[in-house]
């Protein structure tokens, strides 16, 4: 169902429908119910026949005898029981449907059972969303309509749209660990009902999402994908991962959601601007970097760093993901080394040596050099070992990120009890990572989304 009722319902709906609600504990009606109940502030109705209230929600016996019409049915019932029920639903009654069983498509026996569903539910005026998916996020309005356990920190963030549920649980995971911002979120699993494109046509128009980031098998037909892709990067930062890129991946894809992966032609095709990740880790590194971050106009990057092999790796790392890693200027070099011993390195990578107890002042001079220079049009920062254990350097680089006129990423090296600096970068929006791998990743990212010249290099879709 392509047209029907604005996805502005979807997330912002004014009633919800529980489908399944129960009292017993441990089971998902009961889980749905009580986050329901904990987050959503408007009507709330439920139906089971053998319940007459869950968590205080009343219950029906049927949706027919819910009154008024609902924005959002959620329904927990297994597929059989899911398909009679839609194909015994009235006419104008529900808006959306949240199908979360699985049993559909995905399952040899279960394509039938997907088809009836999905006649049901347009005959009836209802778009369907999944089935198999595990749910819907609008973290600004407190929304947890999904098996998600952590409702990330809500606010105008990234907005996720994926096939896999477990995508969604790392989205909400990786938000809630480093302070990101969520928008929104949507499982459409199988996606029997509404399209990827038309849930990306809505993303780029909801001002709340300032970045999309996308975990997709299977889109509905490649070059429109594409097409609505390239609009949608020319509005906003957009991340794309598309596993199923080997074999073995195409078939347990087939397995996952009973789709046909047909990424790699679109991967083929993909427009300038669109950051391509091959996994899902890079997809949500990228994401908080773009989020943080403004986007690079060029890809020459300046390194610094206190250890000249890490600078060394770091280099090496960036020349594989297209980026640009110039000789600086003898002028430049000269405004450097007035903060730094004479064997100091500072022809690119800038190498401070190991004068840690100077770091507060050493590392803020340095970066207002590149930032101010015209030969880089993004930095890179590693912070290791001792120098993560000073506080006053991280609040002395976070204190001057606001006022930086270029991008900006921190590989931190430390150990585990040692990122309390770390979170106070974070904390400014200067994004940090935990790899030399990531932090180039990221650097990348914010080159690849300001549609600079670097190619997706790197990635396994191009292997």
């Amino acid at each position: 169902m392509q047209n029907g009722p604005s996805l502005e319902l979807l997330f912002n709906p004014a009633s919800i429908l529980l489908v399944g609600a129960t009292n017993s504990s441990g089971k998902m009606g009961n889980v749905f119910a009580r986050r329901l109940k904990e987050g959503f502030d408007g009507p709330l109705y439920a139906v089971n026949p053998n319940e007459r209230e869950v968590f205080g929600i009343q219950s029906y016996p049927s949706v027919a005898a819910v009154p008024g019409s609902i924005d959002l049915m959620i329904a927990l019932l297994p597929g059989p029981a899911l398909v009679d029920l839609m194909e015994n639903c009235p006419p104008g009654k529900i808006r959306f449907l949240a199908a979360i069983p699985s049993g559909f498509s995905e399952v040899a026996d279960g394509r039938i059972l997907q088809k009836r569903l999905r006649l049901a539910a347009a005959a009836c005026g209802v778009a369907l969303i999944g089935p198999n998916i595990v749910g819907i996020l609008n973290c600004e309005r407190g929304l947890n309509a999904s098996m998600m356990p952590i409702l990330p920190p809500g606010g105008p963030g990234i907005s996720g749209l994926t096939q896999s549920g477990g995508f969604g649980m790392a989205l909400a995971m990786y938000a809630s660990d480093h302070g990101v911002l969520v928008a929104k979120f949507c499982d459409l699993g199988n996606t029997g009902g509404v399209s990827v494109e038309r849930m990306l046509s809505y993303y780029g128009e909801d001002p709340a999402t300032r970045v999309v980031v996308l975990f997709l098998e299977a889109v509905g037909e490649p070059d429109a994908f594409v097409e609505i892709l390239d609009k949608l990067a020319r509005q906003k930062p957009v991340v794309l991962s598309a596993p199923g890129y080997s074999a073995v991946g195409r078939r347990a894809s087939k397995a996952h959601l009973g789709l046909t992966s047909n990424m790699r032609r679109a991967v083929e095709q993909l427009p300038r601007g669109v950051v391509l990740a091959a996994t899902a880790e890079y997809a949500l590194d990228a994401s908080k970097a773009l989020l943080w971050q403004r986007r690079a106009k060029g890809r020459r990057l300046g390194i610094l760093t206190g250890t000249g092999g890490i600078g060394v790796e770091l280099a090496d790392l960036a020349a594989v993901r297209g980026l640009r890693i110039p000789e600086l200027s003898a002028s430049l070099q000269t405004r450097l080394r007035a903060h730094l011993p004479r064997f100091a390195a500072v022809g690119n990578p800038i190498d401070a040596t190991p004068i840690w107890w100077d770091y507060p002042k050493v590392y803020p001079a340095l970066i207002r050099a590149l930032d101010e220079s015209e030969e880089v049009d993004l930095l890179l920062v590693s912070i290791t070992d001792v120098p993560t254990t000073l506080p006053d350097l991280a609040d002395a680089i976070a204190g001057m990120s606001p006022q930086l006129s270029k991008p900006m990423c921190v590989f931190w090296g430390s150990r585990n009890q040692d990122l309390g600096p770390m979170h106070r970068l974070q904390n400014a929006h200067v994004p940090c990572y935990r790899t030399t791998a990531a932090a180039v990743n990221a650097a990348a990212a914010l080159v690849q989304s300001g549609r600079a010249s670097a190619a997706n290099a790197g990635s396994l879709w191009h292997s």
